[in-house]
Formats: structure tokens, C-alpha cells, sequence
């Protein structure tokens, strides 16, 4: 992926972060005002978070790095667009909260079941790439992951007026929950098989860790409503992030 590119996708995610982070903090504050910040807590502040958690990262990625972690690099920009996009899910709470409408609930719910699939699969992608398939086809394989997400997610039925809906949108169908869980285990495994294979060699450690930790929090803060799950997803994703930055500086590819 060119450096331009890079750019232009990190730039759509400071877009979507900054929008999203106006309605949280709206959100927030009229959450105080209606004496309903418990509830807002458990699900505002965890997207928050997450937003830039993922922003700044991505941001010291995109500009510091100039050689490659591995294949998985490449697909950086994209997997961090699509997880901040994902935060999507918080809309209907807002609505809920100021009653006002940002997103029709579709929308908002095609946004959403998108952005988790597609997301899962760059997980696998970036595991898979760096053992045996040809980095040269990343852009490919990529765009062919984008268009089977989108397929599955126009194909799946999505219950808008389910009631945790009112918090936000959740995965209501099981056959869809069941394909990201298992595309976000088959990355998480590729992984530690690469660290296998690498006999556990520091680096290999290092970032199996941080993506596993990743992938792991990720899915818990993206897909649970629960918020001790939220909590500890998103333990373990600012742990797996710090983690890649460190590994990237540790082995010199900062500028």
C-alpha cells in the first residue's frame, strides 16, 4: 500500500473519530442531564475510548514506520478504518438519549455488520499473509474480502427493532455471530502458529501477541453489550496495541 493511500485512509478515520467522538461527548453530557450516566457510561465511554485508542495508533503507524512489520502492514490502514467505523454502534443510544437521528437504524446496523465482518477477515488476512501466500496479491485478496463482506451483510437479517437496539446494535443473527467468532479464532490460531514456527523467536512473539491481544479485544468491545466484557476487551486491545507499537520500535522500522 502506498504511503498517499495511507494517508487518505487515515484521514477518513480522523473524519469518522471526530464525528463520533462529537456525538458520544453530546451524548455524555446530555446523559448527565437526564440522570441516565450509568447507562451512558457503559456504553459511550468504552466507544471512546476504542476510537482513539485506534486513531493513535493508527496515526503513529501511518507516519513513523517505513519498512514493514510484515505482509500484515499493509493491511493496517484499512483494519483500523473498519474498527473505528464499527463504533457506529453506539448511534441508536445516542438517539435514544438527545432523540436525534444521525443514521436511519438500518443504516446504522449495515454499517455496523460490515465493518465487524470485513474487520475479522483483515484480522485473518494480515495472519495468513505473512506465512505463505504472496504479499503481491494483498490488494486482491483484500478487495475480494470486501465484497464477500458486504454480500453476507446485505444477506443477513438484521432485527432493527430488537430491544438492544436501544443501546446499541448488536449481532442479531447467530449464524453471522458464529462467522466472525470463528474467522477471529482461525486469525488468533494463525498466529500462534506463526509463533511456533518461529520457535518463539522475540520478535515473533512480540507481535503474535500484539495481534492476538487485538484480535481478542476487539471482538469482545465490538460484539458484547455487556460492559465488564467491554472492560476487559478493551484491556486487552490497548494492551495488544501498545504491544505493535513497541515491537515496531523495538526492531527499528520508526523512522
Amino acid at each position: 500500500m502506498g504511503r498517499g493511500l495511507r494517508f487518505i485512509l487515515l484521514g477518513i478515520e480522523g473524519v469518522i473519530t471526530i464525528i463520533l467522538t462529537i456525538v458520544l461527548v453530546q451524548g455524555i453530557r446530555s446523559s448527565v442531564v437526564q440522570g441516565s450516566w450509568l447507562t451512558a457510561r457503559a456504553h459511550l465511554v468504552p466507544s471512546l475510548i476504542h476510537l482513539w485508542v485506534t486513531l493513535i495508533v493508527a496515526a503513529l503507524l501511518c507516519f513513523f514506520y517505513q519498512a514493514n512489520i510484515g505482509a500484515e502492514a499493509r493491511l493496517l490502514p484499512t483494519l483500523f478504518l473498519m474498527i473505528s467505523l464499527g463504533n457506529v454502534k453506539i448511534l441508536p443510544l445516542y438517539h435514544t438519549i438527545t432523540t436525534t437521528l444521525v443514521l436511519t437504524p438500518s443504516a446504522i446496523a449495515l454499517l455496523y455488520h460490515f465493518s465487524l465482518l470485513y474487520s475479522s477477515f483483515l484480522f485473518l488476512s494480515s495472519a495468513i499473509f505473512q506465512q505463505t501466500i504472496n504479499p503481491a496479491k494483498l490488494g486482491q485478496y483484500s478487495l475480494v474480502g470486501a465484497s464477500m463482506a458486504l454480500f453476507i451483510t446485505i444477506l443477513t437479517p438484521i432485527a432493527v427493532n430488537n430491544p438492544s437496539f436501544l443501546y446499541e446494535v448488536s449481532v442479531t443473527n447467530s449464524l453471522f455471530a458464529s462467522i466472525c467468532i470463528v474467522i477471529n479464532i482461525l486469525a488468533a490460531l494463525t498466529f500462534l502458529a506463526s509463533m511456533l514456527e518461529e520457535q518463539f523467536s522475540r520478535q515473533a512473539l512480540s507481535r503474535g501477541l500484539a495481534f492476538i491481544l487485538m484480535i481478542a479485544g476487539n471482538a469482545m468491545v465490538a460484539m458484547s453489550q455487556r460492559p465488564t466484557i467491554n472492560a476487559v476487551g478493551l484491556f486487552f486491545y490497548v494492551a495488544g496495541s501498545a504491544t505493535l507499537l513497541l515491537v515496531t520500535r523495538t526492531y527499528h522500522i520508526w523512522i
